[in-house]
């Protein structure tokens, strides 16, 4: 399969990028996409009917598999590693899945807004999640670039405008960002903590959004077919409140132009971090809803359930309650919280209130 690629080599000069030596001598420049795992791998699309490869460009339309059954994407898990390709795929195959193939486990601890943001994102609508802190909104969204075949450009809250647009410095080079890296080479850009970003950034985002170009400090840029955008925020853009006191009010001109998704922490993916227990998760539930109702300061996220989970067994469960879940509470906000419940995280938290 694809006999004309003769070497790939990962570029050790250009962050990102390996090279193709083709059988004619040739050499090609291209960028690689990053795994979930992290790594970095090469993408190619290969024809099925005629051996041709074409090596993913970053200006090509997300390709989807279901949209030409005789085209294949070969992931090159371990670029430098194979002198060929198809030593390549051999490996990938035995190696580890492809993550095109959702597994049924896989599709199983997806958040029940997955498909929603999806559809929003595949659609070019932008989207803003409103959630609590650790409800997973990252990993989502890489999990949807993914699927989509966009690469993933991630930026938190901006305070400063060259954050978002980038600068030249006094020799003349231009500094990109990761915004100007979606905005030009198309990808889906995550600007989470939006609410916590200044004005002035909301109103740049707004004429980019509307207009379909950008005035960046090297000039005005049109934006890539493929650019995606998704923002995310704790509250739904009314200002600070006891829980969030950092958050700024979205003007309506602003929250007008997104798709507003509530994004909560998902039952699914809780069970899934407590292995099963569900005792575990309810525990954790409880103690959620009551801190809500009571105006405590709390998260108790997906990481509360993630430390109880690697600790229990290893200390007791009093201290794992008291460093992984109460997270240096004093006594009286510890006794503020009345569970019922006899589970053992119940009883381990009554002993730590009653120490």
């Amino acid at each position: 399969m694809v006999e004309n690629i003769k070497v790939i080599e990962e570029s050790w000069k250009f962050a990102g990028y390996c090279f193709i030596t083709t059988v004619d001598g040739k050499i090609h420049k291209r960028k690689m996409y990053p795994r979930k795992t992290g790594k970095l791998a090469g993408r190619i699309l290969v024809n099925l009917n005629t051996d041709v490869y074409s090596f993913r460009k970053e200006d090509q339309t997300p390709y989807s598999e279901e949209s030409n059954h005789s085209y294949k994407l070969v992931d090159i898990q371990y670029v430098g590693n194979y002198k060929t390709i198809e030593e390549a795929i051999i490996a990938q195959e035995i190696e580890t899945p492809k993550p095109e193939v959702k597994t049924e486990n896989e599709t199983d601890v997806r958040h029940e807004k997955f498909e929603t943001i999806k559809s929003c994102v595949e659609a070019n609508i932008p989207v803003f999640l409103v959630g609590p802190a650790g409800s997973g909104k990252n990993f989502t969204l890489e999990q949807i670039a993914w699927e989509l075949g966009l690469e993933f450009f991630f930026t938190n809250s901006i305070q400063q405008e060259y954050k978002l647009t980038g600068f030249i410095d006094a020799g003349g080079t231009f500094h990109e960002t990761e915004f100007y890296k979606a905005f030009t080479k198309g990808g889906l850009f995550f600007l989470d903590e939006m609410d916590a970003s200044i004005p002035e950034i909301l109103v740049l985002l707004n004429a980019a959004i509307a207009n379909k170009y950008f005035e960046f400090p090297n000039g005005r840029v049109n934006a890539n077919e493929n650019f995606r955008i998704v923002a995310a925020g704790n509250t739904m853009g009314n200002g600070a409140d006891e829980q969030y006191t950092g958050r700024l009010v979205l003007d309506q001109a602003t929250l007008d132009r997104f798709a507003i998704i509530e994004f909560d922490y998902s039952r699914k993916i809780e069970l899934h971090l407590a292995k099963g227990d569900n005792n575990l998760v309810n525990f954790i539930r409880d103690l959620r809803k009551q801190a809500s109702e009571k105006g405590i300061r709390a998260t108790f996220s997906y990481r509360c359930i993630s430390m109880v989970v690697k600790l229990e067994g290893k200390i007791g469960l009093e201290e794992v309650i008291r460093i992984a879940v109460l997270k240096g509470f004093d006594k009286d906000t510890m006794n503020t919280f009345n569970l019922i419940g006899s589970t053992k995280y119940h009883i381990a938290l009554r002993k730590v209130q009653a120490a």
